[in-house]
C-alpha cells in the first residue's frame, strides 16, 4: 500500500517545500505526496522554479524530485519572468536540473516587450541560454500585423533576434517574401533575408500583371526593402525569360510611396542588354 498523504490546507504547503528542500513551489488547492515513491501530485494552481524565475500555471501537476521533472497538464502556461514572455500550452515538461521547459499542443508565446506573438505546436525552451525554438510549422505575427510562416524558428531571447527556416512573409499590404532563411530584429522588426522571391500586390504599383522580383539577399523593415543583386519585372509568368526585365546591384523599394529605385541597372529585353542605367 503506498505511504501518501493529501494536504488540502494552502498554509501546509510552505512545511511540504521546506521538507523537499531546493525544489519547485507549488501554490495549488490539493498536494499529494508519495513519500515512498519521491512524487508529488497537485491539482489546479501554480508551481514556480525554485530560483522563482519561472512560473507554470495548470489543471494539473505530476512532479519527481529525484529527476526534479515537473509536468504539467491542460490549460497550461509559463511565465518568464525576467524577459517577460508568456508561453501558453497544453501540456509541458520542465526539467529544473536542466533548466529546460518543453511544451506541445497548441503553443504560444507572446513576447509582450516586442509586440510579437509566435504560433507552433511545440517548442523548447533552454533557461541558460535563454533561447526558444521549434522544429514544427511556425506562425508569427508582429507588431504590424505581418505574418511570418516556417518550417521552423529560433528565439535567441537575449540578442532580440528570431531566425526563420524556409520562410513565407505576408505584409499588412499583400505583398509576399520567400526565402529559406531569414533572421528579424526583435527591436526593430528589420527583416534580413537570402536568395529571395518578392511578389507584389499588382494594385500597389499601378500594374494589371505580376510585378516580382529575386535577389542575392534583402533588408526590410515598414519603410523600405532593399535587395542587392536583384531581377525585377511586371511580366506575367510565363516559360523561359520575361519580355523584359531590369537587374540592379542594388533595388530599393520605397513602400510608402509605392517607388523603386535602382542602382547600376540594366534593361534586357527578351535576355538582351537594351539599356545601362548607372
Amino acid at each position: 500500500m503506498k505511504n501518501k498523504f493529501t494536504l488540502s490546507i494552502l498554509t501546509l504547503i510552505i512545511i511540504c517545500n521546506n521538507a523537499i528542500g531546493d525544489s519547485i513551489k507549488f501554490d495549488t488547492k490539493y498536494l499529494e505526496i508519495l513519500k515512498n515513491e519521491n512524487k508529488i501530485n497537485a491539482g489546479k494552481g501554480k508551481a514556480t522554479s525554485s530560483d522563482d524565475k519561472i512560473e507554470i500555471f495548470a489543471d494539473s501537476f505530476q512532479y519527481d524530485q529525484n529527476l526534479d521533472l515537473l509536468k504539467a497538464n491542460e490549460n497550461g502556461s509559463a511565465i518568464i519572468k525576467p524577459k517577460n514572455v508568456l508561453i501558453t500550452f497544453d501540456k509541458a515538461t520542465y526539467n529544473q536540473k536542466e533548466s529546460t521547459l518543453i511544451a506541445k499542443n497548441k503553443v504560444k508565446i507572446i513576447h509582450q516587450d516586442k509586440n510579437l506573438i509566435i504560433q507552433t505546436d511545440e517548442i523548447f525552451y533552454d533557461k541558460i541560454k535563454n533561447l526558444i525554438k521549434s522544429d514544427k510549422t511556425t506562425r508569427v505575427i508582429d507588431e504590424e500585423k505581418n505574418i511570418y510562416t516556417a518550417d521552423r524558428f529560433v528565439l535567441e531571447i537575449d540578442k532580440d533576434l528570431l531566425k526563420l527556416i524556409n520562410l513565407k512573409y505576408l505584409d499588412s499590404d499583400n505583398n509576399n517574401l520567400k526565402t529559406p532563411l531569414a533572421y528579424i530584429n526583435t527591436n526593430t522588426g528589420k527583416l534580413f533575408g537570402k536568395d529571395i522571391v518578392v511578389n507584389f500586390d499588382p494594385k500597389h504599383l499601378n500594374s494589371k500583371n505580376n510585378p516580382r522580383l529575386k535577389g542575392n539577399s534583402i533588408i526590410n523593415d515598414t519603410e523600405y526593402a532593399e535587395i542587392d543583386k536583384g531581377i525585377f519585372t511586371t511580366c506575367k509568368k510565363r516559360d523561359g525569360c520575361p519580355p523584359w526585365q531590369i537587374s540592379a546591384e542594388k533595388i530599393k523599394h520605397d513602400k510608402k510611396n509605392k517607388i523603386i529605385y535602382y542602382d547600376n541597372a540594366l534593361l534586357k529585353v527578351y535576355n538582351i542588354p537594351v539599356m545601362y542605367f548607372p
